[in-house]
């Protein structure tokens, strides 16, 4: 399972349905259970993240690394904090010292990319995700971040691709079904739009997402009263 789930809500596209959180790990990693201190401040720069107290978490995630310099977890974690008080550059070089513990760490990668999205290089953040999915074939959120980002770069069969596997791994994602039925209405696929658009608006609907649910009805009824598409000529 991911170690920070979804962390940054990625822009729309097309659109990306619903919000995403910041959500970071709720338990200590491993390697800090016979440091009750260490573990102690974890917890504590957990739960001011959550709070939105970047700062005191971030007081906390550099105690924790003052006990142990390799707690992967503390550099992430201070780097979604930076990221919360807009300190972009801060949050990309604690992913880095996290990667530098463990190059192989996808996670890290995964919110490398979101944050260079969010500064609006998106050809370096698909490389993050690029990376994240190699090391992780399943990793749900590096699939759908990278979807955003290569229908935001044009790319959109790659996008869809993206989409089905993040669907297959995780069915009840309706922002994913969302965003690939605008894909396909972008494509003229009225139907597979119309198909995609109302599983979301579903979702969104069991989930109590009304105000994703309203937004989603309202792309559904756009595309139904929308002409269809003409045949494509034969040459």
């Amino acid at each position: 399972m991911s170690l920070i789930h979804r962390t940054v809500a990625l822009l729309g596209l097309v659109i990306v349905l619903g919000e995403t959180p910041i959500i970071v790990l709720a338990q200590p990693p491993q390697t800090l259970n016979n440091q009750t201190n260490a573990v102690d401040l974890f917890n504590q720069g957990v739960n001011k993240t959550q709070r939105g107290d970047y700062q005191g978490a971030i007081n906390d995630f550099n105690q924790v690394l003052k006990i142990d310099p390799k707690v992967i977890e503390a550099y992430c974690n201070r780097g979604l904090a930076r990221f919360g008080l807009g300190d972009y550059q801060g949050a990309i070089a604690d992913f880095n010292l996290a990667l530098r513990v463990e190059p192989n760490h996808a996670d890290a990668y995964n919110n490398l990319g979101n944050v260079r999205v969010v500064m609006g290089d998106l050809k370096a953040a698909l490389a993050d995700f690029d990376s994240a999915v190699r090391l992780d074939p399943k990793l749900v959120d590096a699939l759908y971040n990278r979807a955003v980002t290569r229908s935001e770069l044009g790319n959109l069969q790659g996008a869809i691709a993206d989409y089905n596997q993040v669907i297959q791994l995780e069915p009840t994602l309706a922002q994913a079904y969302g965003n690939r039925g605008l894909i396909r209405s972008q494509q003229r696929d009225k139907s597979g739009a119309l198909t995609d658009l109302q599983q979301a608006a579903k979702l969104f609907r069991n989930q109590g997402n009304t105000a994703a649910y309203q937004q989603t009805l309202s792309y559904i009824e756009k595309i139904q009263h929308s002409p269809n598409p003409s045949p494509s000529k034969q040459p």
